[in-house]
């Protein structure tokens, strides 16, 4: 994720006007650094402006405001490292040409200006690209060769050099801190950014390899067995030549069966081992398909139909609503099937103007109910996930008279 500070420092609107607003310190560092900059800005006025007047004997007015504009300089170089840059600029050069030099006293540049000049370069450092310091820096030094070249009187040469190599050296320094602070600061930021990405990437991984690992158990578990259901189905009208027309006919319906389940079951394995989400995929069944799903079940039981759902163009073309509705018949078909074998079963299609309904009521079963090999359960509650995904809701009881309904509300989209 990108430095919020990095994403500001490249507005150009604040860039025209010279403001670079980097975070250098995440958190509550920052209120430290305002108040020692403050601080330092403080001390910098009160210090420049009686040295200059009564040591260099600056006029009083033009101490005040020169030293003022230093210590500006010094908070402007948090979040405006350009007209810091200008401020401190023009405000030392100018101290150093209104100074009166003298053998008792730095010169042609202060003490304070000196460390005026080191406080705003450290900062803009921090805040703007290293080439705005080291070209301000240069300027500032040139400036001070060329006051002290220019002056009409001046102390011994040798105290000059020595004055402009310490003020040479030590702004540099405060250069080389600044922008080694900003470097280390921009490469933690990567660093961060780096890491998250890192993150993000191993856990989709890990999801991915969960997936992969459940394609394989439904393949082992559920694909085999349904491959060998269906081979068996298919063939028992050869392997067994004396077979009656009707159970070879419930065989073929068997093996269909088998074949429509394998067939969506590739589906749901393609999904699961795709690692991009980016599988083509297959149709999926909806309200078009109902009436095969229900010629089906009616081989086995009555089903009969009441009621029907008017859809809207847009309604039609919707695939989750037409999935939705498929997948709850045909739970509720299957649990007919298992729980109340021969049971006549009733679906009922209702709508009013905030939702629509399915109501799948069987009668008690008929036939002996065979024994479940498994612990089941799953079918309902995925039924109900799927449902309440579209802000629906599922209800399913047993009857006074034994049977069981199954009640689901979708709720209508609203219209634009």
């Amino acid at each position: 994720m990108a430095d919020p500070g990095l994403q500001a420092a490249e507005r150009p609107g604040l860039r025209r006007l010279g403001i670079l607003p980097l975070r250098v310190v995440p958190g509550r560092a920052n209120l430290a650094i305002w108040t020692f900059a403050i601080i330092c800005a403080l001390a910098q006025l009160a210090v420049a402006a009686s040295l200059s007047a009564t040591v260099y004997r600056i006029p009083l007015a033009a101490a005040l405001i020169l030293s003022l504009l230093q210590a500006a300089a010094i908070v402007l170089a948090l979040f405006a490292p350009v007209w810091a840059t200008m401020l401190a600029l023009i405000a030392g050069n100018a101290l150093s040409g209104l100074a009166v030099a003298g053998a008792d006293r730095p010169w042609p540049i202060a003490a304070s200006t000196i460390v005026a000049y080191t406080l705003v370069w450290i900062g803009v450092s921090l805040r703007a690209r290293w080439w705005l310091p080291v070209a301000a820096w240069a300027f500032s030094v040139l400036s001070a060769i060329m006051v002290a070249v220019d002056a009409p009187t001046r102390p011994d040469d040798g105290l000059v050099i020595a004055d402009l190599i310490v003020f040479a050296a030590v702004t540099l320094g405060a250069v080389l801190v600044g922008i080694g602070i900003r470097n280390w600061s921009l490469l933690r930021a990567q660093l961060r950014a780096e890491r998250a990405a890192t993150a993000a990437e191993l856990a989709r991984r890990e999801a991915v390899q969960d997936k992969a690992r459940i394609a394989r158990e439904l393949h082992d578990v559920v694909a085999h067995g349904m491959s060998a259901i269906q081979v068996r189905a298919a063939s028992a009208r050869y392997r067994m030549p004396d077979l009656p027309a009707d159970a070879a006919a419930e065989f073929d319906e068997v093996a269909a069966t088998a074949r429509s389940a394998m067939k969506e079951m590739r589906v749901i394995l393609g999904l699961l081992r795709d690692e991009e989400g980016e599988t083509d995929h297959a149709p999926q069944p909806g309200l078009d398909d109902l009436p095969a799903l229900l010629a089906r079940a009616n081989d086995l039981a009555p089903v009969t139909e009441t009621g029907s759902w008017r859809l809207t163009a847009e309604e039609q073309s919707n695939p989750l609503l037409g999935l939705t509705a498929y997948r709850v018949v045909q739970e509720g078909l299957s649990n007919v099937a298992r729980h109340a074998p021969g049971a006549a079963t009733e679906i009922a299609w209702t709508e009013t103007p905030e939702e629509r309904g399915i109501r799948i009521r069987n009668e008690p079963p008929t036939g002996a109910i065979a024994p479940r090999a498994d612990g089941g359960g799953h079918g309902l509650r995925g039924m109900r996930e799927r449902v309440e995904a579209m802000g629906g809701t599922v209800a399913a009881a047993v009857t006074g008279d034994g049977g069981y309904v199954l009640q689901v509300r979708i709720p209508r989209e609203e219209q634009a």
